[in-house]
């Protein structure tokens, strides 16, 4: 008998043994599913946040202190302490680079059964600004992605201040146009008018400009370079994001000096009908963007674009001017008014134009939305 107590109780303490070794094993488990998941997502939004304040920083290059000064802020939008976040440019003697590394503090729950505090979880992202004054399609006063779409510009009195290219032919009608630098077109390019100027060369497969007054002295038939157009919106998406300025749903800006020096993302349809816009940024919208109202101006230094990235833009509205460049890479500008002014670039896959008192005028300023006209993307 009294052997058998002595096994019961010697068996006793070993199932207590074996308990505590249990649930010594079940808090490891529950450390590794529980803490290691809260140390990933965390990881995920540090990347997110260094990835914004990198793009963003990378917009003020190659001014070092600006841009480090904007890293860091835009890394605070997503909840990065300023002590918690390292921007350095120039980056490897690059100063068109800029560096971000972000880090945060993690506290775990039930690792701390097994002796484990916390630990720093770090996040790392480097963004580069090209240099140029805007090459590509943005390196034209008005430019027609589609290779299979007719840029059509049927207007009384146009004048452009900068160059025009047409990825497949281009059409001009009309009592008096002036462009005052290149007309190219991939294929044809056409003019029936009463008087044309093309101050540069004008440029096609096949040239044929006929009208009673005709100022186009430089002619080379040949077809022009078939040009691509760029895709930034997921950069403006993202600095959107860290800046809390994106949203679902159709939206319309409004008011009075208007500031976009954070960039806006709008997942719908966009109505412009703000009267004085101000900053260096980008309203992207990924449907339609229409514009109301007798004007959109803005100050000396403001340069907005105007982005649907894969709706249309149109303008509808006579006696408007604009102060900003159009962009519609997957769709058409429409200008179907008069009395029009745009003090900036019209890009898009197609483009009509048929309102008369058609004014667009390029300048060296209108492309600073992208960091003085070169184009920033994450590299590392």
């Amino acid at each position: 008998m009294r052997s058998i107590m002595k096994w019961f109780k010697r068996e006793a303490g070993q199932s207590v043994i074996l308990v505590a070794i249990s649930i010594a094993l079940l808090c490891g488990v529950v450390a590794l599913v529980v803490d290691v998941g809260m140390v990933s997502v965390s990881q995920g939004q540090l990347q997110n946040a260094a990835d914004a304040a990198a793009l963003a920083g990378a917009r003020d290059l190659p001014t070092a202190a600006t841009a480090k000064s904007t890293a860091v802020k835009y890394a605070g939008y997503n909840g990065v302490a300023a002590a918690d976040t390292t921007a350095t440019t120039p980056y490897k003697g690059n100063a068109n680079r800029i560096e971000v590394v972000c880090q945060e503090t993690v506290n775990y729950t039930f690792a701390r059964v097994i002796g484990l505090n916390s630990t720093v979880v770090t996040a790392r992202a480097v963004a580069e600004r090209s240099s140029g004054g805007g090459g590509g399609a943005f390196g034209y006063a008005v430019f027609s992605g589609g290779n299979s779409l007719l840029l059509g510009m049927y207007s009384s009195n146009l004048n452009v201040t900068g160059s025009v290219h047409s990825n497949y032919s281009m059409m001009i009608t009309g009592s008096s146009q002036t462009i005052t630098g290149n007309a190219e077109a991939v294929t044809s390019l056409n003019c029936y008018v009463s008087s044309i100027t093309i101050g540069g060369v004008a440029q096609g497969a096949s040239i044929d400009i006929q009208g009673s007054s005709i100022n186009v002295p430089n002619r080379l038939t040949s077809p022009a370079a078939f040009i691509t157009m760029t895709d930034f919106s997921n950069e403006v998406k993202t600095e959107a994001t860290a800046a809390g300025t994106a949203s679902t749903g159709n939206k319309t800006f409004y008011g009075t000096n208007f500031n976009v020096d954070s960039s806006y993302y709008v997942n719908g349809s966009v109505q412009v009908s703000a009267s004085t816009f101000a900053g260096k940024g980008t309203i992207c919208a990924t449907g339609d963007i229409n514009m109301s109202g007798s004007m959109l101006e803005a100050n000396s230094g403001t340069a907005v674009c105007l982005y649907s990235t894969t709706g249309n833009i149109s303008l509808s509205t006579s006696g408007l001017t604009i102060y900003g460049t159009l962009y519609a890479p997957n769709g058409k500008i429409g200008i179907y008014a008069s009395n029009i002014n745009i003090y900036g670039r019209v890009i898009a896959k197609e483009i009509i134009i048929t309102g008369s008192n058609v004014n667009i005028i390029s300048g060296s300023g209108d492309l600073d939305f992208l960091s003085g006209g070169g184009a920033i993307a994450l590299i590392e």
